[in-house]
């Protein structure tokens, strides 16, 4: 479903109304929307399957609809509705517990849960159809949440999903909604929604939950516009060119390698023995990419992209305390990159794909934690009246696990101009 939804985004055309020309369908410009759902957290994976020993969750959500309506942006997405919210997540009925010694870690007494989370986030949400009463599409969003009960030794140490009081927040989901009265729908769809802190603490397997959910919104000043076929022609023509993004990047993360040597080889009775608090290591970072701006929301490229982690030496140290001999350390790493962008206005989301042609981060990282491949996702917002300088967050990840994340800057250049200002 993700992935379907990542595609939805990044590639699918503008939809077109059913309706004919002369109709009209309703677009909601602000409205409040509260929704309930309940979920099962995801167990991904052989060893979470044995220690997960429930999986219940619930999560209640209140947020904030706005539908631009007067730009070819607005226009080009079928009149998108931006939702800004607060999300709790009731996590107590997913439970952990450890039945007996797992390496060096041995059973406790008590039996672990999630921590509850509370979430400020916002969304995108683009209807793929929009009729008098009937609207469907999908939503993506992030944000950040914030847990009580995280990964401890004292009532808490068989929770690996969490290992941080703040953590990244990712949802995704289908929906459906009928307007049933002048200023009243209910919706109801399937929701994805994420919690992990980017490796930036440990434990970080990240909390994954999935369920359907039903709301209720109630959307006060509702305008009738017309949507039809012919009549969501963009009034702006864009204007097609090629351009240079250079992008610097400054991040740091923390080591699966210690994680699995203090949990799970270290004796009990040890200072490390499944210890709560990690070093954060610098990870910096280089790219530069080639794209073509084709059409008014998608750019697409090629590029490289050079990484430097201050963390090799230590990595190096682990190796040679496991006997790991004769390994290649370098704090240095090369890959090629295909670079996918979308676009709201200054807004942007960034999905790369690259392959290393250099790197070299020691036994474990070729023998199961890391891919000779790497995955970014990020979101930026660009300055205008900076000549398009744009600021965001970025995770690269291997395989879809966080490997680190990062503050990025980005210079756009502009190689070729054929006529026009489309910056709108």
């Amino acid at each position: 479903m993700l992935l379907t939804l990542l595609a939805a985004l990044f590639f699918v055309p503008a939809p077109t109304a059913t309706a004919e020309a002369s109709d009209s369908v309703t677009i909601q410009k602000t409205g409040i929307e509260i929704r309930y759902t309940p979920a099962r957290t995801l167990t991904p994976g052989k060893e979470p399957r044995i220690w997960t020993k429930t999986k219940e969750t619930h999560a209640i959500a209140a947020q904030v609809n706005v539908t631009p309506t007067e730009n070819c942006f607005a226009a080009e997405y079928n009149y998108p509705i931006f939702s800004v919210g607060l999300r709790y997540n009731l996590n107590h009925g997913t439970t952990m517990h450890r039945d007996t010694p797992w390496g060096e870690a041995q059973p406790v007494e008590y039996t672990s849960k999630l921590g509850n989370l509370l979430t400020l986030y916002g969304t995108f949400n683009r209807p793929i159809h929009r009729g008098r009463r009937w609207q469907w599409g999908y939503y993506l969003g992030t944000g950040i949440g914030y847990t009580a009960l995280k990964y401890n030794r004292q009532n808490d140490i068989d929770n690996e999903y969490i290992g941080s009081h703040l953590n990244i927040f990712f949802t995704a989901g289908l929906y459906g909604q009928y307007q049933f009265a002048k200023e009243w729908s209910v919706k109801g769809g399937l929701d994805f929604a994420h919690h992990s802190n980017g490796a930036m603490e440990r434990p970080n397997k990240g909390a994954n939950y999935l369920g359907p959910f039903v709301g209720v919104v109630y959307e006060p000043d509702a305008q009738t516009t017309k949507a039809a076929k012919r009549n969501t022609a963009v009034t702006e023509p864009f204007q097609k060119y090629w351009f240079m993004e250079l992008t610097l990047g400054i991040g740091g993360k923390t080591l699966l390698e210690e994680w699995l040597q203090t949990q799970f080889g270290t004796p009990q009775g040890q200072p490390d023995y499944r210890k709560e608090r990690f070093t954060l290591y610098g990870a910096y970072s280089f790219h530069a990419h080639l794209l073509y701006r084709y059409a008014r929301r998608w750019a697409s490229g090629l590029g490289f992209g050079i990484f430097y982690g201050d963390y090799a030496s230590r990595i190096a140290q682990l190796d040679e305390t496991n006997g790991y001999t004769g390994e290649k350390h370098s704090p240095w790493s090369a890959s090629i990159e295909a670079r996918h962008e979308v676009y709201y206005r200054d807004l942007s989301a960034r999905i790369s794909l690259g392959y290393y042609l250099y790197r070299h981060m020691g036994y474990k990282s070729h023998n199961g934690l890391e891919k000779p491949y790497h995955e970014q996702v990020g979101v930026f917002y660009s300055f205008p009246k900076l000549k398009g300088i744009t600021l965001g967050f970025s995770v690269n990840a291997h395989a879809t696990k966080a490997d680190f994340t990062e503050l990025q800057i980005t210079f756009p250049f502009r190689l070729r101009e054929r006529g026009g200002h489309d910056r709108l």
